[in-house]
């Protein structure tokens, strides 16, 4: 299916969902859902049968139409202490697009979950789909830091994951650089931070974190080689329970101090020879990781270089090479 055709489907899907929890419990026919969206009833049941396949619980009576049973709301399982604000949307076009429109009256640790996200976007502008049944939100902080140390929460956020993925699901969750989440060397978990800062003090941050829960992994391009939590499991997660647990992981994460450590113990990319591509194109052996997030590199000519943004394909499983080499080249900046 075109990217466009599943942008329609998802439009089409979260816009049932919308007519079914204004029942409120209530029976809507197909006919009406049908009639509304300007599709056939045949139609309609397709798509009931998508979003059941997504967690949604749906009755189905042959007389009435389609009721909503179900899934209960995430903001339910969402403790108050964990966020200072939590917005529940059904649907937007970002959550992190959201966020920055609201950071500057927002306080530190606002939270915004959307149901569907019909933009969403992944690094380097990539689009980024985002059914039902995933995990869409953005966290807006606002830490008393010196933009230098702005990777540091995104460390963070991408270690909550993995540890909550391995404690709660048993997952060998690891992170492949810069920011990506892996289970079985598939795309779990993507992360986008963005971050508005004077020269010496940041404003906010807006950490974004897509996580491929209650969905199919055949409803994702295959190209994108992703997984998702239900099809490892063979089962769906409570996606509340999830939420809670990576903000728990990164409230105490920020708090402990020990972020680098564990996102170098968890990292999947040292050790491996990978190509980075993004500013140039560069392959190597990935030695180690820094506390700015920078990847240390060694060339095949010996020649160590130090890289702080770009997208990181893992080639093969390598051995380290021997030879220190010369010192680490700087060849990009993080952005």
């Amino acid at each position: 299916m075109r990217m466009k055709e599943r942008r329609r489907a998802e439009e089409i899907s979260c816009s049932i969902i919308r007519m079914l929890r204004a029942a409120s419990g209530g029976w809507v026919s197909g006919k009406a859902i049908g009639d509304a969206l300007g599709i056939s009833r045949a139609a309609v049941w397709k798509h009931i049968q998508h979003l059941r396949s997504m967690g949604y619980r749906i009755e189905a009576s042959t007389r009435l139409g389609y009721r909503l049973l179900g899934p209960e709301p995430v903001h339910l399982h969402i403790p108050k202490h964990l966020c200072s604000r939590l917005i529940m949307l059904e649907s937007v076009g970002s959550t992190n697009d959201f966020a920055r429109e609201i950071a500057s009256e927002s306080e530190s640790w606002t939270v915004v979950i959307a149901e569907v996200q019909t933009a969403g976007r992944g690094r380097l502008g990539r689009e980024w789909l985002s059914p039902p049944g995933g995990i869409w939100m953005s966290i807006i902080l606002k830490p008393m830091a010196a933009p230098s140390e702005a990777f540091r929460y995104t460390m963070a956020a991408s270690v909550a994951v993995c540890r909550s993925l391995r404690d709660l699901y048993d997952l060998n969750a690891r992170i492949k650089w810069p920011n990506d989440v892996l289970v079985n060397g598939r795309k779990i978990c993507g992360i986008l931070t963005e971050i508005s800062a004077e020269l010496d003090i940041i404003n906010h941050i807006i950490i974004g974190i897509g996580i491929n829960a209650n969905m199919s992994a055949s409803s994702l391009p295959e190209e994108w080689n992703a997984t998702t939590i239900s099809a490892e499991l063979q089962r769906e997660i409570a996606r509340g329970e999830l939420i809670t647990r990576v903000l728990e992981e990164m409230r105490a994460l920020l708090e402990s101090g020990e972020v680098y450590q564990e996102w170098v113990r968890l990292s999947d990319t040292i050790n491996r020879r990978v190509r980075v591509q993004g500013f140039g194109d560069v392959t190597g052996l990935a030695v180690s990781l820094e506390p700015d997030g920078a990847l240390i590199l060694r060339r095949d000519d010996g020649n160590l270089i130090r890289i702080l943004a770009g997208d990181c394909i893992h080639l093969r499983s390598a051995e380290q090479s021997t030879g220190a080499g010369p010192q680490a080249e700087e060849v990009s900046r993080y952005a």
